[in-house]
């Protein structure tokens, strides 16, 4: 089956693990006559497969026994990584050499500004601020579906402050759908006019999302311009209302 491929097993591996879920509890000898595999490699893939976690073998009479575990633990498997993988970004972006020129991409779509959202909370320490300039009413929640709770709720356990500066007419639907308030501030412009854009700053980054049909993500990476932008942000802060 390619997907066990896709998510790490061998080719030999998948065959041998597949080929237990047909069988269930089954000696090693009935693997050995069914695939035709040397008996040392069928060893050798079925203790990788139980230091995966994939494969429980028993001893009985002298005997191997080995039956594969419920296809759900390759889930788990993939969760428990993920985790890893997302505890180890910090660590990883940290040793990352900071380029000394402007970094600029450009992406496209809902993901994109999933993917954004989820970024800044994942790259700021502890205590440390994400900046908003404008709002797209309605659309951000939309996009974020599900994500959102999840991204907020992270952003708090961290006690990542958020600072939001928007038009007043957008107050109504920041009331109705920013539900999550702990540690986030909400200033409004009095002003009007049409929005179709938004800009996030957090850390060294710069992101201007255009709220087109199929949504627009810069980001720009550069201190220099980010804290042009913080100072921009904080000028419009003390204009702004609370």
């Amino acid at each position: 089956m390619k997907i066990l491929r896709e998510i790490g097993l061998t080719e030999r591996e998948s065959q041998i693990y597949e080929l237990l879920l047909r069988l269930g509890e089954s000696p090693v000898s009935a693997i050995l006559k069914a695939t035709g595999i040397h008996p040392q490699v069928a060893y050798r893939v079925i203790d990788s497969l139980v230091n995966k976690g994939l494969v429980i073998n028993a001893r009985r009479n002298n005997r191997t026994f080995v039956s594969a575990e419920n296809p759900k633990r390759l889930e788990r498997i993939e969760e428990d990584r993920l985790h890893k993988i997302r505890e180890a970004i910090p660590e990883l972006i940290a040793l990352q050499k900071a380029s000394k020129d402007t970094v600029v991409r450009v992406s496209r779509g809902d993901d994109a500004v999933r993917a954004l959202r989820s970024r800044g909370v994942d790259e700021l320490k502890r205590n440390a601020t994400y900046y908003i300039i404008g709002g797209s009413g309605d659309r951000y929640y939309k996009v974020m579906g599900s994500r959102y709770e999840e991204i907020e709720r992270k952003r708090i356990k961290k006690k990542i402050h958020k600072k939001l500066i928007t038009f007043l007419s957008q107050k109504n639907q920041l009331d109705k759908n920013d539900t999550f308030r702990e540690m986030a501030e909400f200033r409004y412009l009095p002003n009007d006019y049409p929005v179709g854009s938004s800009t996030n700053i957090f850390g060294n980054t710069v992101a201007i999302i255009i709220w087109a049909a199929d949504p627009v993500v810069i980001t720009i990476e550069s201190e220099e311009v980010a804290e042009s932008y913080k100072k921009y942000f904080n000028v419009l802060w003390q204009i702004a209302q609370a």
